[in-house]
């Protein structure tokens, strides 16, 4: 009985998606008298910090600030592959809490065609103010256009409103 080592080069194609299996026929343990095994390699996908997966579709969160869901982004992302992606939204264009924006064609490739893209999603999640000061106030009123209310017309018992407490 001879022992022997052989070395499988396996070359992962882009986009493959996960438990995907790679198979080499006849490749496995020889034993007298019996045919070799095949040698079977499954590609697991290890979860990202910032990329969430669906095929060849990326999703990731963007944390923005009020002022940026207002008047607009412009950030660099940086994809997978180290490319950098400068990402705006069209001028004028308010992005509210939630919005699912798209960058087409910005996903992975798709398996076998990898010329085609899968896209990028965007999911914005905007961090808002604790407190504005009065000059902040007065500003965004008249960029907003609030009209001033009259003290005289407002009738009746004047309440504050507080944080919720569970308790």
């Amino acid at each position: 009985m001879c022992k022997e080592k052989k070395i499988i080069e396996v070359s992962i194609d882009k986009g493959t998606p996960n438990n995907y299996q790679y198979k080499f026929h006849g490749e496995a343990d020889e034993y007298p008298g019996m045919e070799a095994g095949d040698v079977v390699i499954v590609c697991q996908e290890q979860p990202h910090k910032r990329f969430k997966r669906k095929g060849a579709d990326l999703l990731i969160e963007k944390n923005i600030t009020l002022v940026e869901a207002l008047t607009g982004v412009d950030f660099i992302l940086n994809h997978l592959d180290g490319t950098k992606i400068r990402v705006k939204n069209n001028p004028g264009e308010v992005i509210k809490p939630e919005d699912l924006k798209t960058l087409p064609n910005k996903g992975l490739p798709f398996h076998k065609k990898s010329f085609e893209f899968g896209n990028m999603f965007i999911i914005f999640k905007i961090t808002f103010p604790v407190k504005l000061n009065q000059p902040q106030i007065k500003s965004l009123n008249n960029a907003l256009g609030k009209e001033e209310v009259d003290d005289d017309e407002m009738q009746g018992e004047t309440v504050f409103l507080s944080a919720f407490d569970k308790s």
